[in-house]
């Protein structure tokens, strides 16, 4: 397992603030762009993919420990993205379900806590397991943001009802609808809408539930976007048969 940190990404989108990456063995296997289904992963292309590559391979970052010692040292409201790439270390269990390791994103909660800072990420791992539902949930209760990634609208509606803030991937060829079908006031992501704004300038997806009620709908990017695009008209379709 290892984590790198940029104390200040050199991403123009990012802006200049804190990011980490945690290896590829953090991605759960479930994830719609994994390599395991067909891949299409922002991340596993382009310039970002050389640096991914490097800390799966533990030629870069460090170990968790580092990570969490980093953060407890940032200075109050310091605004930092875990996981520019890669998701929460997990473990499976006897029936094959990959749940979230507790006992890490409680060091990652409660340092980030113990500093003040506001911490937020993305995951892809299964809410349908109670264990990683109330993981989630116990971050966001606590102060360090983890946004449910969805590929449909009703998929954030669901999260959203769970108590977990949403974003969604969505097709960047077609119009993409102003509200969920539960009513949600969908915003595409600022950072990519306007050259003037950055995720350090917006914090949109750093806000919880109490403060954001909207979904934050990233337009499918990077080199893999065509891959994704027809992997999202396959999701939808396949759930409008259900």
């Amino acid at each position: 397992m290892f984590v790198h940190i940029s104390k200040k990404s050199a991403n123009v989108k990012t802006g200049r603030m804190p990011v980490t990456t945690s290896d590829q063995s953090s991605c759960p296997t479930t994830c719609p762009h994994h390599t395991a289904n067909g891949g299409g992963c922002y991340a596993a292309s382009g310039p970002l993919s050389w640096h991914w590559k490097k800390v799966s391979q533990g030629k870069r970052g460090g170990s968790w420990s580092d990570l969490t010692n980093f953060v407890s040292g940032l200075d109050a409201g310091t605004m930092y993205r875990h996981n520019q790439s890669g998701d929460f270390f997990y473990d499976t269990d006897d029936q094959g379900r990959e749940l979230i390791n507790l006992a890490m994103l409680k060091e990652l909660v409660d340092a980030n806590k113990s500093s003040g800072a506001k911490g937020y990420t993305y995951t892809h791992h299964k809410l349908d397991y109670i264990h990683n539902l109330e993981a989630v949930k116990y971050a966001n209760n606590n102060g360090f943001t983890v946004n449910a990634s969805c590929e449909t609208m009703s998929q954030a509606d669901d999260a959203i009802a769970a108590g977990v803030p949403a974003v969604c991937v969505v097709d960047n060829s077609k119009d993409v609808p102003k509200v969920t079908p539960a009513g949600h006031r969908v915003v595409v992501c600022p950072a990519q809408r306007f050259d003037s704004v950055d995720c350090k300038s917006c914090g949109l997806c750093a806000k919880n539930l109490d403060s954001r009620s909207c979904v934050v709908a990233f337009l499918a990017h990077g080199n893999g976007a065509k891959k994704v695009n027809s992997k999202l008209s396959t999701i939808v379709q396949n759930q409008e048969v259900k």
